[in-house]
């Protein structure tokens, strides 16, 4: 059970809407209810840590030390194994590759061999050991051993970060020849997977060997690719590294747009500082100083420098105490008005001529800093809890919402409009609301709202994409969107008067539903009366997941409809191998004996009979012969036609339907005393024509047959609708049925009930036939003496139904 537990966890987190603090809590959550004492408790411990490394190293090390306790407390070679790689990369990941090292090898002592999947790791991580200290023969050394492992025993694991080491180390050998077809490689088994993170890294290698080719136009297109590519995996580290190398690019001699270097530098900024990637955020401080500086924006320069010192560890870097000397020079001038500034300012402090005052203002400076310092504690104690607060909220709606999500008979109208409300209520905004894509016309119209008040006030209205490229652009180019004020915002323009303005809407929350990688809609969370708010992080993300359950919602409530699809296919195919064995039973009777009277007299006529004897068997023979042909006949009118697929029902006129058929019924009509009324409803359906024309022959014509010679018949055709069904219906005064009798007789074939009237008894067989092939239900209600009513029902979304067909 505690193992089940786990890995649904695991698998819940792997979504990409949830954020690295919610998936820590999540897991230390599972963590608290396990005991240590089994393999589920490392393996959850080494995920903690896993997930931790990037933002917290303190953390991640504790997690990885109680993994390997327990591990070799139980003697969990593979948990082990795991949790000392994982310290391994805690280290690498910091900047210290020989303690890195260490580790590794300290895994490769346990018996790896069982576990191809940790090997490889293992391999790769120490590859990259060497390749950072640019010992590059063990390091292509290594990354072989982790392809060969790779192709041997894991051939549905695709090596493409393998690849891509394998191509870095060989642009490091200056060996582009080699790297290219590594990049190569690795881009055609990502494309081939379907993998974006690989096709990042095989972007990003071939436009490395473009660059070092001198191809600037072609290593900046391939920049852009791999960019596009690292957008849709969501690898943020990757495309970090593509915004720096493009801004490269962009800043070389032969390309004169270095607003483009500085506008991708500042891009990779944001993104470095928003997920604590400090290396990279270093790199990037440096390159935007030094752009800065070349361009004399000193205060700028100064700014980056700043950033770039308070960075961990950045001031034992060589390269910064180098920039230092630079920004010293640079500043010189700026040192000299402050330090003039500085020495006015002694002076009139030596000037001062009252002590007294001096002693004042410094009680008083003293007690305001107090002052200001007990604020700002009170302000972020205050605030922290007002966080701690929200974040529990937006943790015990997800959870609710997951558990509701779990109910086996999901309404996916009521979970989205449960959803609206209850994320409304928790981001306290004025109006939730759900959008929906109609593939039709590719246009977004409104299906869901929620709002303050609860009266909507919003019409129900569509919107061409085309009509704001440039939002929805950049809305599927991000998890969520964002804006604080509407009316200063570009991408808004084209909609802003039309839409947000008349209905005082200024700040706005979006998060797109993306269903394998195709828009399907999106949710929103708007700010009326031009209520000016800004969007955090954690309301961001919050919303990202609640996109994800709406794209789990809609996945569970189609697949609850297959299930139902297959079961009316079931229950039809039951139905239609019944009526199968019943056929077969009719049929073999009503062969059964002409053939046994032609075998017998055939057998006679051997016999040489005498001339009077033989024309009597010639004619018994004949009459065998005949009947013989007539069933053979009656079973090519009912099984001459296949049933009808689905795009061969129309929309067709019932009133033109029913006027051929009486057509093609009029000389039995003008033969007798008749009065036939109809009252039309519903003036149309969808249907396959030939099978419901076909039923409606047989069941006036029955009308006809079975009248009353006492009275004048009335037939009347009757169309109309209720909320699942059209129906049509004939009825008539003619003889009747003695429905208890007959029982479920009617439908079968070769079924007579007044022998005095010519027929054959296959008519009503042909009825059911047809309207059952048109996903239909036939009912009759027939007495003695007062006459029968047919009764034909049609579901309304009967083209669905028929689609399920094979």
């Amino acid at each position: 059970m505690r193992k089940f537990l786990f890995l649904s966890l695991i698998g819940f987190l792997s979504c990409p809407a949830l954020s690295q603090t919610d998936e820590v809590d999540s897991l230390q959550l599972v963590l608290s209810r396990l005991q240590a004492k089994d393999p589920t408790y490392v393996n959850v411990a080494n995920e903690i840590a896993f997930k931790l490394s990037m933002v917290d190293q303190q953390k991640s090390i504790y997690y990885i030390n109680l993994a390997i306790s327990v591990a070799k407390d139980i003697n969990y070679q593979k948990g082990l194994i795991r949790a000392t790689t994982l310290k391994g990369n805690s280290f690498l990941i910091i900047g210290l590759p020989d303690q890195a090292l260490s580790y590794y090898l300290e895994a490769l002592r346990y018996d790896v061999s069982k576990y191809p999947h940790e090997n490889v790791r293992l391999f790769n991580n120490i590859g990259e050991v060497y390749r950072r200290k640019e010992v590059f023969d063990s390091s292509l050394k290594y990354f072989n051993r982790a392809l060969v492992l790779v192709t041997n025993e894991l051939p549905e694991f695709q090596p493409v970060i393998i690849l891509s080491n394998l191509g870095e180390v060989s642009l490091m050998k200056d060996n582009v020849e080699s790297a290219e077809r590594y990049f190569e490689q690795c881009l055609t088994n990502s494309l081939a997977s379907n993998d974006n993170r690989g096709q990042g890294y095989g972007y990003y290698g071939l436009a490395e060997c473009e660059s070092r080719r001198g191809n600037l136009a072609a290593a900046i297109r391939l920049m852009k690719s791999s960019i596009a590519s690292r957008k849709q995996a969501n690898h943020q580290r990757g495309l970090i590294q593509s915004y720096l190398k493009l801004g490269d690019y962009y800043s070389s001699d032969q390309i004169s747009l270095e607003d483009s270097a500085s506008h991708y530098w500042e891009s990779a900024r944001i993104l470095a500082e928003k997920n604590n990637a400090n290396d990279l955020l270093n790199e990037a401080y440096n390159k935007l100083y030094s752009y800065y500086l070349g361009s004399a924006q000193i205060q700028k320069a100064a700014y980056y420098l700043e950033k770039h010192k308070n960075l961990g560890d950045s001031i034992r870097n060589a390269e910064f105490i180098s920039n230092v000397e630079k920004m010293q020079t640079a500043l010189q001038s700026e040192l000299i008005l402050a330090e003039n500034r500085l020495l006015r300012q002694e002076q009139i402090q030596r000037e001062a001529e009252e002590d007294a005052r001096l002693i004042v203002l410094t009680l008083a400076f003293t007690i305001v800093l107090g002052l200001g310092f007990a604020t700002y504690q009170f302000r972020k104690r205050r605030k922290s809890f007002a966080e701690n607060q929200k974040d529990s909220s937006f943790t015990k709606t997800l959870l609710a919402l997951s558990k509701e999500l779990n109910e086996r008979d999901l309404k996916i109208d009521e979970f989205i409009d449960n959803l609206l409300r209850i994320s409304r209520n928790s981001l306290q905004s004025d109006r939730a609301t759900y959008w929906r894509l109609d593939k039709s016309n590719d246009s977004i119209y409104l299906a869901g709202v929620n709002e303050r008040g609860g009266s909507t006030k919003i019409p129900s209205r569509s919107f061409d994409r085309d009509q704001f490229p440039k939002f929805f652009d950049d809305f599927l180019g991000n998890r969520t969107v964002a804006v604080t004020r509407i009316s200063k915002d570009e991408r808004l323009a084209d909609i802003y008067e039309q839409y947000f303005k008349p209905f005082g809407i200024e700040s706005i929350l979006n998060a797109p539903i993306l269903i394998d990688g195709n828009f399907v809609g999106f949710i929103s969370y708007t700010m009326t009366n031009c209520t000016i708010r800004e969007w955090d992080i954690q309301e961001q993300r919050y919303v990202g997941s609640l996109a994800d359950l709406i794209v789990a919602a809609i996945a569970k409530d189609r697949g609850n409809k297959l299930e139902v699809e297959k079961e009316g296919l079931i229950k039809k195919l039951q139905i239609t191998n019944k009526s199968l064995k019943e056929f077969n039973s009719v049929i073999s009777h009503n062969l059964r004996e002409p053939l046994t009277q032609i075998i017998g007299f055939s057998s006679l006529l051997n016999e040489q009979p005498k001339e009077a004897d033989l024309k009597e068997m010639v004619n018994r023979i004949s009459l065998a012969s005949n009947k013989i042909d007539k069933v053979i006949k009656e079973l090519s009118t009912v099984l001459n036609q296949d049933e009808p697929k689905a795009e061969e029902f129309k929309i067709i006129s019932l009133e033109r339907l029913i006027k051929e058929v009486l057509e093609l019924l009029q000389n039995e009509i003008k033969t007798q005393n008749i009065t036939i009324e109809q009252k039309l409803t519903i003036t149309k359906i969808k249907t396959y024509k030939p099978f419901l024309s076909d039923a409606l022959y047989h069941i006036i014509s029955n009308c006809l047959k079975f009248s009353n010679p006492d009275q004048r018949l009335n037939i009347q055709i009757e169309t109309f609708e209720d909320n699942q069904n059209e129906i049509i219906k004939v009825s008539d005064n003619g003889r009747g049925i003695n429905m208890d009798q007959v029982g479920d007789k009617i439908f079968k074939m070769y079924q007579r009930f007044h022998l005095d009237v010519e027929g054959r008894g296959v008519g009503l067989f042909i009825v059911k036939n047809r309207i059952t092939a048109l996903n239909g239900l036939v009912k009759v209600e027939s007495e003695e003496g007062v006459g029968t009513t047919f009764t034909l029902e049609f579901p309304k979304n009967i083209s669905l139904l028929n689609s399920s067909k094979p």
